[in-house]
């Protein structure tokens, strides 16, 4: 079998989509030596995979997003005379007619349609919005398969699209390797990159975008709040009001909030909202760091703290667990589903049940100590080599 594989997404701009492509594929290379695979990548991307010799690389210099992805990318897809494509994401040409399979990773922009959630004006977003439907609804009713990352993802699509259960398979993702390696580094790198950021421990994480439904900004109301009151004090004894503390006491309890996200517009915005929080000297806001940097942040933070309204599946949590940092979550049901008992959850709308559950991961051992313990556990049950077989398995049963 010919199979193509969309990787524009793979290297750092992809984000999780990148890594979710890089981790197939790699996987793909290692179990894979009867069928042959054509990989489409842009030319910044093009030396970031090195494959074997049934894996050839495909020029596919087409902006993700864009009309031009629509009107060229069929015929280059076309041009290779593929048995099957896989595309690792919604935006399938609507006019490529060959057998193809989609990742449909969330339906995010089905749940979050306003226009603030968007960086264009009021016409482009409504364009873009109509061109959005198109080509998702195309691309779900007209995919041999549909690959999903969650059982809640799988209920979400079938529901959508009203289209056969049969047609949708679920292969869970993982964590990313690099995050168990527990080689300590040398304690001058460690010390060199919290000097070089301004952070100061301990602190608390969260790295991501920073697209609306993040719920970055309810996250900076917790933090206000658990740096200025007691907010488990205040729920044991006056309701919803707040029980004052001490700049002194909230010090000890936490000194940084650190956001590693991309540097984009939302980005910006965050900027504005933690300057108007009076919270520039508390939270660290950096942008793209690598790995082997993300990793140090990791096994020196307190918690992980992962307040989105909606998510597919969550690398972000898994990789924490892998670093041996408890993690501290939203109550939505993919979080609930993939984290299972190895996280604390709180309601992502309520700021006050924010801080009270970060504040209860990082005052009491023994909880710290099981999600750690329990957190540990449950990253061996997801495996990207798994994935990847379970992915195959749906290419094959596509013909």
């Amino acid at each position: 079998m010919k199979i193509g594989i969309d990787a524009r997404f793979v290297g750092p701009e992809g984000t999780g989509l990148g890594k979710y492509t890089e981790k197939l594929i790699l996987n793909l290379a290692k179990i894979d030596k009867k069928n042959e695979y054509c990989i489409f990548l842009r030319s910044k991307n093009w030396n970031f995979l090195k494959l074997p010799k049934n894996f050839k690389k495909v020029l596919a210099d087409v902006r993700w997003y864009s009309f031009e992805e629509q009107l060229k990318l069929a015929g280059v897809f076309s041009g290779e005379k593929l048995d099957l494509v896989h595309v690792p994401h919604f935006n399938m040409p609507v006019l490529y007619r060959g057998k193809f399979v989609v990742t449909i990773h969330d339906l995010i922009h089905h749940q979050f349609s306003e226009q603030s959630t968007s960086t264009k004006n009021f016409l482009m977003f409504k364009i873009k919005r109509g061109a959005y439907k198109i080509i998702i609804y195309s691309a779900a009713k007209r995919a041999a398969k549909i690959i999903v990352p969650s059982n809640f993802v799988k209920k979400q699509v079938i529901n959508a699209f009203k289209i056969d259960p049969g047609k949708v398979a679920i292969t869970y993702e993982a964590a990313e390797q690099e995050y168990f390696n527990q080689t300590q580094k040398p304690k001058f790198k460690t010390q060199n990159l919290l000097k070089k950021l301004k952070i100061k421990k301990p602190y608390i994480i969260y790295v991501g975008n920073a697209y609306p439904h993040k719920n970055l900004e309810k996250l900076l109301d917790a933090f206000k709040i658990l740096i200025t009151h007691s907010p488990r004090e205040a729920w044991a004894k006056r309701g919803h009001s707040l029980a004052p503390r001490s700049l002194g006491e909230a010090g000890s309890l936490i000194t940084h909030l650190v956001i590693v996200c991309p540097r984009d517009i939302f980005f910006e915005r965050l900027r504005g909202e933690i300057a108007k929080r009076d919270l520039k000297s508390r939270v660290i806001l950096s942008g793209y760091l690598e790995a082997k940097e993300l990793k140090i942040l990791f096994g020196h933070a307190a918690a992980y703290v992962f307040p989105s309204l909606s998510e597919g599946f969550g690398i972000p949590g898994l990789n924490a667990m892998a670093a041996k940092i408890p993690v501290v979550c939203s109550n939505i049901p993919t979080l609930k589903e993939i984290y299972e008992d190895a996280a604390v959850y709180f309601d992502p709308k309520n700021a006050n049940d924010i801080a009270m559950k970060i504040e209860k991961v990082l005052d009491d051992t023994k909880t710290r100590t099981d999600l750690v313990e329990k957190g540990k556990q449950l990253v061996k049950k997801y495996s990207w080599q798994k994935m990847a077989q379970e992915t195959l398995r749906v290419y094959e049963s596509a013909q």
